[in-house]
């Protein structure tokens, strides 16, 4: 999996690349099937102590995304991760289903 790190309005610091990093390769335990992964981390505008991340995967055919905020950045990398891995999960669960159906 490609895995691209973009920072907005600041210079993000390797620790921080490597966290994303890491935290995206294990979602491949859920499906192995994901082309490329984009991390945007940007600065809250309300207040500073918010901070956003947005990462979206390619996977067969669709993208998925998620948009979460936290006092952190790993924070927010996290609640982003757990709600891809949902997604992932749903996903994978609906192509089993159309599998099946084509070989009825």
């Amino acid at each position: 999996m490609q895995t691209q790190i973009t920072a907005r309005h600041f210079d993000a610091s390797l620790n921080l690349k490597e966290y994303a990093s890491t935290r995206l390769s294990k979602l491949e335990r859920y499906y192995n099937g994901i082309t490329d992964a984009h991390v945007i981390l940007t600065n809250g505008t309300t207040a500073p102590s918010d901070k956003h991340a947005e990462i979206t995967l390619g996977v067969y055919r669709q993208r998925l995304s998620a948009r979460r905020a936290g006092s952190t950045y790993e924070e927010a990398i996290d609640s982003c991760v757990e709600n891809l891995r949902r997604q992932l999960l749903r996903y994978k669960a609906k192509l089993r289903d159309t599998s099946k159906e084509a070989h009825r």
